[in-house]
């Protein structure tokens, strides 16, 4: 049964998961791939990594690892990135590597209380599709099985250019963000042409100070691409300026919650979720690793900053 509904995911992974990019729960770790214009948004270096295990009690294997770095230039008013994103379905069988470079410039009003942030990101991905893990109807002979070659075959290996774009804009500790991916819709069809759709998104975030001690952080967001549709609201905290707690709900009956530590110059995340749906009789789940490693300017190592800026 299990062979079954590896065999069913991953059809849905090539024909319909092809139409939608990766995502990450963790947003606060994730900063310039939910939004482009988050580069250089904690005022000097930072460096985040994630690491995201989806449905890791089946035999088939769906995880991905993403790593950003950005650093404010103070004489531009801007910030620059650069993401790897490497995305593996079913033990190899499709995978995709993705590599991007933004810049967003910051433009400052009120005397510095609101910024407003546009972004632009360019990029590369490349597909590989291993062949020789996958069969077709017509290598199928009725009686002794799959023995012959199929004429049939889709490409290994696409490779194509990437645009996107993102607006942010902060008023004291509320952030408000749009972005349009894939704006160029590029090709990455294996057998024919298939364009990834655009993916739209928006989200919102506070930050509210109750000490010097306690920060709460509520998030939302909301997103399009194609015929999928994603909602996420996150509750979390920082207690005792180190210990991070958290809980959300995403779409599909996905509840998730978190913990971690907060450093002053580095954070480490740890996040399970829970996807209530008929096709395992239950509940399946999925979990993330991530970690930011920040270099900020020497007064603003002690301060609790808002989570947007670790």
């Amino acid at each position: 049964m299990k062979k079954q509904l590896i065999n069913f995911i991953f059809i849905l992974c090539v024909q319909v998961g092809l139409a939608q990019d990766p995502l990450f729960t963790n947003s606060n770790q994730s900063l310039i791939y939910l939004n482009p214009s988050f580069s250089g948004s904690n005022g000097f270096i930072r460096n985040q990594f994630s690491f995201r295990n989806q449905w890791p009690q089946l035999p088939g294997q769906y995880v991905t690892y993403l790593n950003s770095f950005d650093m404010y230039f103070k004489k531009m008013k801007g910030g620059l990135s650069a993401t790897f994103l490497h995305d593996d379905q079913a033990n190899g069988t499709l995978t995709t590597d993705v590599y991007n470079i933004a810049y967003a410039q910051h433009f400052s009003l009120l005397e510095g209380k609101l910024k407003i942030i546009p972004s632009v990101q360019g990029g590369v991905f490349v597909k590989k599709l291993d062949i020789s893990k996958l069969n077709f109807g017509d290598m199928i002979d009725p009686r002794r099985g799959f023995v012959f070659g199929s004429t049939e075959m889709p490409a290994n290996k696409k490779t194509n250019f990437n645009f996107s774009s993102g607006i942010l804009i902060n008023y004291n500790h509320l952030f408000v963000g749009a972005n349009l991916f894939n704006i160029n819709q590029p090709d990455e069809g294996f057998l024919g042409q298939s364009k990834l759709p655009y993916r739209l998104s928006f989200h919102a975030s506070y930050n509210l100070a109750l000490s010097e001690k306690t920060l709460l952080h509520f998030f939302v967001r909301f997103q399009k691409q194609q015929n999928f549709y994603y909602n996420q609201a996150t509750i979390s905290c920082v207690l005792l300026r180190h210990l991070i707690l958290g809980a959300g709900y995403k779409y599909s009956y996905s509840p998730y919650v978190m913990i971690g530590y907060k450093h002053d110059f580095f954070s480490v995340q740890f996040d399970y979720e829970k996807y209530y749906n008929s096709l395992s009789n239950g509940s399946l789940t999925a979990y993330e690793i991530s970690a930011s490693f920040n270099l900020r300017p020497k007064d603003l190592r002690k301060t609790l900053v808002d989570f947007e800026r670790w």
